[in-house]
């Protein structure tokens, strides 16, 4: 029994050593799970710097965190039921299994997912891949001239590969 004990032990320990504590998922990012509410975030997040937006009637409805120098990691926004439904990633140390974040290029997503949608908004281009719950963003002060000040649908082949993903957005 003693070393049944300690086999399940190891095997668990080692389980949550491989798990990537950056890692965007179709159900988390990082340590925040889609299921959870802002309170049980503010919970998890409890030692790192944290913003939150509330109404005047005090209610959250969503809350910035910070890294140790104080840049934007990531900015949660909740649904009516105080879900955390969007996650905007602004931190390059989280990744898709894939290995794509802030900071990979175009040409990165290229190779690792189907592109079936590439929408123009006021200051960035939206790229929206099957199967995933994620848009990769990209400035659109990154694009040529003559399509920076488009709305139309963009085709891949009129970015450049090497543009880099400014934010990665989570849409639960």
């Amino acid at each position: 029994m003693k070393k049944f004990l300690l086999l399940s032990s190891m095997v668990l320990s080692l389980v949550a050593c491989t798990q990537n504590p950056y890692e965007i998922s179709n159900e988390a990012v990082g340590s925040l799970k889609k299921t959870d509410t802002l309170k049980n975030i503010l919970e998890t997040l409890a030692t790192d710097s944290i913003s939150i937006d509330s109404l005047r009637t005090g209610e959250i409805v969503g809350l910035s965190t910070f890294d140790a120098n104080q840049q934007l990691s990531l900015k949660i926004r909740s649904n009516f039921y105080g879900l955390s439904e969007v996650v905007q990633v602004f931190d390059k140390r989280f990744t898709t299994p894939e290995g794509i974040g802030v900071g990979s290029t175009f040409a990165d997503i290229q190779k690792k997912y189907d592109i079936i949608r590439i929408t123009p908004s006021i200051r960035s281009v939206s790229i929206a891949v099957k199967d995933k719950p994620f848009v990769f963003l990209i400035d659109k002060n990154e694009l040529p001239e003559s399509l920076r000040y488009s709305m139309q649908p963009l085709e891949a082949v009129q970015i450049d590969e090497n543009i880099p993903v400014s934010q990665v957005l989570v849409s639960w």
